[in-house]
């Protein structure tokens, strides 16, 4: 008890990956993901996609907490995460089924389909950089069963 008080002092704990925490002492990078969210036949801003960015790092896959789609079809959040990123991927599901224009199918951007900038902190040891992710996905609607 004792010796996890000190190590708790000392910024140590125990956590999952998915738990996304940078805690004190790690490196990590500030991400920025800007979008929008059309359908593909009509071009017109779909509300209510699921946005989930997800980071492919040499140990495992992991994810932020989806992200909604607002009435004009876009995102613009920001979050920090650890920076050892090997494929940053964003997958698309459309969440309220026919309430927004229909059904649409599910469908994923992987860093090739991605505008991203990344912007290098010279100035700070722990902090990675910047990383700008613009996209714009046209999803397809779903085939009815």
């Amino acid at each position: 008890m004792i010796s996890g008080a000190i190590l708790s002092l000392l910024g140590f704990t125990s956590c999952e990956i998915n738990a996304l925490r940078c805690e004190y002492g790690m490196p990590y990078a500030n991400f920025k993901v800007n979008g929008e969210v059309k359908a593909a036949d009509t071009g017109k801003p779909i509300e209510g996609i699921a946005v989930k960015f997800y980071l492919n790092s040499r140990i495992g896959d992991y994810y932020c907490p989806q992200f909604i789609t607002d009435k004009d079809g876009k995102v613009n959040e920001s979050f920090t995460l650890l920076p050892d990123e090997d494929d940053i991927m964003l997958t698309f599901e459309d969440i309220d089924g026919e309430e927004h224009g229909g059904l649409f199918a599910s469908d994923t951007l992987r860093a090739k389909d991605l505008k991203i900038t990344f912007v290098e902190d010279k100035k700070s040891t722990w902090h990675q950089g910047d990383y700008d992710i613009t996209f714009e996905a046209k999803l397809k609607k779903a085939d009815k069963q």
